[in-house]
């Protein structure tokens, strides 16, 4: 902790910022001369205070290919690393294999860095805001404005956090601009956390327009119905672990539970996850059948492409399905500065075949396991949309063609591809760009998401008709997706058990980052992450350690060991 907050505390705020994450309301110029004193003496330095504290979503490598690729997914059973063999970024391969160490370069530190420069903007804006004067800027003053400035930065502040403690579990509580003795924080327990998180989501809501209320102008904003989701989910995480993870202590070395001071609150997430169905700001793309005209339609005059395929489609970016979203974008920044995502190359096939001759393509990542594969029902259509598999053809700047998956996966034995993020070659391939400027938006909240929270939080209150009635949204879009509308499949279920709930949530939300925190929640991670690799590697599970990724070495000797590594990370 200590050695991030030194390298960030003396950084103007802007302009140690690359240029923030979305494509409209983030074209703020930074403001040159300025010192932190002046800096927040104008509206202009508000807005672009602001502005940072999104920015983090978009550093290199973190929630793209880290959290959501990496930890969130590989980790688990829906996903092997894949790439050219077992060697080729062995970081990665090491959490495929479950057998990373504290001490392991980049995919661990850099969440925990930047996160925490991203907590460190929040902090500053809401520290300044208050402390704003009309006098300060006469004519630009907008307290309306102000309020909803500092909801947005309340919002990002508990999204972060509930990042954290998904990856790290406790991790130190920073709500205010540290002074020099204060660098050295111990952990935070998780409950203390969350009731942090609640408490700046309930600030959020008060402060923020609803999606609607924002306009076309702040597309991409933090919104009241973003808050609400991320409060439900907050709420369902809490009542999981008080539910599922009693054992904790017997497993952890520590004694107690690391989630000891949680409680059983469905009622809490059934009731925020209500408020956002409710708003009416949201909805399911396709659910009644809708055919969308894309690049992916054989014939360009016919729209064919179902809702499910085309939520994760370039046009889709900020459609109805969007509860929040990354904001991407291809600027040319490359790099550190770019605004986009690296999911477009590093997901799509490692050769393809052409005119009858092999030629490189993608990067070979993220590769759908036999285990995911199984999982789905005969005739989901989330399967073709999710799933690219040999024989698959997809659009390359020659026209349509296959993949090879047999070239470059030395031992891997999987002849998979993610197809959730592909662009046409207008979109991307054709315009000589970096692997790390992708467009579409990385959907962080959708709202099938937040009707799957409901649903759960009925069950587990004993409200099955609810409960039925969410989950069967949910599917009902998924079969009206395909050729076959309401004659194919998924049917709708008629019974619900909590595996019917753990089945939905890995089916509907494949590779999109949910499921190793979600088998953590459950505690159902042993039972589904002892197994084996395709390439024969066993995997193996530990109770009591492998529920957090581990705090990074050198975190731990920068604090002077006053931030202690959970037992098994020591």
């Amino acid at each position: 902790m200590k050695k991030i907050l030194l390298n960030i505390i003396g950084l103007l705020l802007l302009c140690s910022v690359w240029n923030a994450c979305s494509k409209d309301f983030v074209e703020t110029e930074p403001i040159a001369q300025s010192t932190e004193v002046t800096f927040y003496k104008t509206m202009a330095g508000v807005e672009s205070g602001v502005t940072a504290c999104y920015s983090v979503l978009t550093a290199i490598k973190t929630f793209d290919l880290d959290i959501l690729m990496t930890m969130g997914s590989i980790a688990s059973d829906e996903a092997e690393a894949g790439a050219a063999g077992k060697t080729d970024v062995i970081e990665y391969q090491h959490v495929d294999q479950l057998a990373y160490t504290s001490a392991e370069a980049n995919v661990l530190d850099r969440p925990y860095g930047f996160i925490y420069r991203g907590i460190m903007y929040c902090n500053t804006v809401l520290t300044k805001i208050p402390e704003f004067q009309r006098s300060d800027d006469p004519d630009n003053y907008d307290s309306l404005l102000l309020q909803k400035r500092y909801g947005e930065a309340s919002f990002m502040r508990a999204f972060y956090y509930f990042t954290l403690t998904q990856i790290y579990g406790g991790v130190p509580l920073i709500d205010h601009l540290l002074t020099g003795s204060e660098y050295n924080q111990s952990r935070a327990e998780i409950s203390d956390l969350y009731d942090f998180i609640k408490s700046d989501l309930h600030v959020a809501i008060a402060n923020l327009p609803t999606h609607t209320e924002w306009g076309a102008d702040n597309i991409g904003r933090a919104s009241k119905g973003a808050a609400e989701a991320l409060l439900a989910k907050v709420f369902l995480y809490e009542s999981s672990y008080a539910k599922y993870c009693t054992d904790d202590g017997t497993y952890n070395g520590l004694g107690v539970s690391r989630f000891q001071g949680m409680s059983e609150h469905w009622d809490s997430a059934a009731y925020w996850a209500e408020q956002v169905i409710a708003s009416d700001n949201y909805g399911l793309i396709g659910e009644n059948g809708e055919r969308f005209n894309t690049w992916r339609d054989p014939d360009p005059a016919i729209a064919n492409t179902g809702g499910y395929q085309y939520i994760f489609m370039l046009a889709a970016d900020n459609s109805k399905e969007g509860v929040f979203e990354i904001q991407s974008a291809t600027d040319g920044e490359e790099w550190f500065d770019t605004k986009g995502e690296a999911y477009i190359r590093w997901c799509a096939p490692r050769v393809l075949n052409i005119g009858g001759t092999t030629q490189d393509y993608g990067w070979g990542w993220w590769c759908p396991t036999d285990f995911l594969v199984n999982q789905y029902e005969t005739g989901d259509p989330r399967y073709k949309a999710t799933v690219m598999e040999e024989g698959d053809t997809l659009l390359h700047t020659t026209g349509w063609v296959t993949a090879n998956f047999d070239a470059l996966r030395d031992g891997t034995g999987l002849h998979r591809a993610t197809r959730k993020y592909e662009c046409s070659p207008a979109e991307f391939w054709s315009l000589g760009l970096g692997w790390e400027e992708g467009p579409i938006n990385i959907k962080l909240i959708r709202y099938a998401d937040v009707l799957l929270f409901a649903s759960e939080a009925y069950f587990e209150m004993d409200n099955t008709e609810k409960a039925l009635e969410y989950i069967n949204l949910v599917r009902k879009r998924a079969r009206m997706s395909g050729p076959d509308g309401d004659a194919g499949n998924p049917k709708e279920l008629t019974a619900i058990t909590h595996d019917d709930i753990v089945h939905e949530r890995l089916v509907e939300l494949a590779l999109e980052g949910h499921r190793f925190w979600d088998l953590v929640r459950w505690n159902l991670a042993k039972t589904y992450l002892d197994h084996t690799l395709a390439d024969g590697t066993a995997v193996t599970f530990i109770k009591g350690t492998h529920e957090f990724y581990p705090i990074p070495d050198e975190e731990i000797s920068q604090s002077k060991g006053t931030i202690k590594q959970y037992p098994g990370w020591e």
